[in-house]
């Protein structure tokens, strides 16, 4: 039984969803006032900006993991525009630019410029105070602030119907990745704990119909919930094992985030479960199995990809994440995972 503690919510103070829902952006600018309006999206979203409704923006076009010089460059393109309103349209590249730039547009009362996150994957960047980018050296760092969190968020699956089935399901991975760690985090969160558990059994169930019916909006729209419940804990979920082990290996390999959680995320369970057997039978009970295994075998019904090899990683590469990431837990710990997954 929990002994006590505190939660701090931690998401945007406001959340649309379903089919549709992105003709509430217009009345959320306005009540936001803002009238000057920069859109960062993707290279392949680029041509699909007419979708939002919006007149008139200046556009910021983000690669994938987010470089800083990228986000520099948007930075002057929307101060020259006198940009007073910023939508991030795409997933998680794209939102944490956007985020990082709506801080370096702060005010002089430190204020910055407000930001509503239109996401089109599961990663659930919107929904946390911190964002992640790539250095000048290729390697992924990141950054922890209140004032990075969007204003507002909108769940719209019609605009999720062009991104890629195999980027769909696996940033679904992600949000599992999310709930699991989340749940399994250090200290006690009942409030999370429930979301999570229920996250992790629609993502179960949803990814598979997503599989098969992969324009039905019905559909997404409840793998979209699944991935927002997930992430109610989103600082103790973005500091898990899984997630910093794959940040490691992503952005100096070239893997997608979604995809370093369909590799890591089994092994990761099964160390974890070493440590702390009680928790992981309370996901046991939510997957109807060893934990592991059943995240292994959605990995695998949903085509993704398994093994770190395919993106051409040695285990000297593997050995020197291990070596850095090491601390509260040994490098040998590390490594081992890592080869686990090899």
């Amino acid at each position: 039984m929990p002994t006590g503690g505190a939660f701090t919510y931690s998401n945007p103070r406001v959340i649309h969803w379903g089919p549709g829902s992105v003709a509430e952006l217009g009345a959320e600018l306005q009540r936001l006032e803002a009238t000057r309006i920069g859109v960062v999206t993707t290279r392949s979203l680029v041509d699909a900006l007419d979708r939002l409704g919006i007149e008139s923006a200046e556009t910021v076009v983000i690669g994938q993991h987010a470089p800083m010089s990228q986000i520099d460059e948007g930075v002057k393109a929307v101060k020259t525009a006198e940009v007073d309103g910023l939508v991030s349209y795409g997933g998680g590249s794209a939102i944490d630019a956007a985020k990082i730039i709506s801080v370096r547009l702060a005010d002089s009362g430190g204020r910055p410029v407000p930001h509503i996150a239109i996401p089109t994957t599961l990663s659930a960047a919107e929904l946390a105070p911190g964002a992640g980018f790539t250095n000048a050296e290729g390697d992924k760092a990141g950054m922890r602030d209140p004032h990075l969190m969007p204003e507002m968020v909108i769940y719209d699956a019609d605009l999720t119907l062009p991104t890629p089935l195999q980027l769909w399901l696996s940033t679904g991975i992600r949000a599992l990745d999310h709930a699991v760690e989340g749940f399994l985090a250090s200290g006690e969160h009942p409030f999370s704990d429930v979301l999570a558990l229920d996250a992790i059994r629609r993502l179960f169930v949803s990814l598979p119909h997503a599989l098969a019916a992969p324009d039905d909006v019905d559909v997404r729209t409840e793998n979209q919930l699944a991935a927002w419940f997930s992430f109610t804990l989103p600082g103790a979920s973005a500091g898990g094992l899984s997630h910093v082990m794959g940040k490691q290996i992503g952005a100096r390999h070239g893997i997608p985030h979604g995809v370093t959680s369909c590799l890591l995320l089994p092994h990761v369970m099964r160390y974890l479960a070493k440590t702390m057997p009680e928790r992981v039978l309370l996901l046991a009970q939510a997957t109807g199995a060893d934990p592991a295994d059943r995240v292994e075998e959605l990995i695998a019904t949903l085509g993704l990809p398994q093994h770190i090899s395919q993106y051409d990683v040695g285990q000297s590469a593997l050995r020197r994440a291990a070596d850095e990431l090491a601390g509260n837990h040994t490098a040998a710990d590390l490594l081992g995972i890592y080869l686990a997954a090899l």
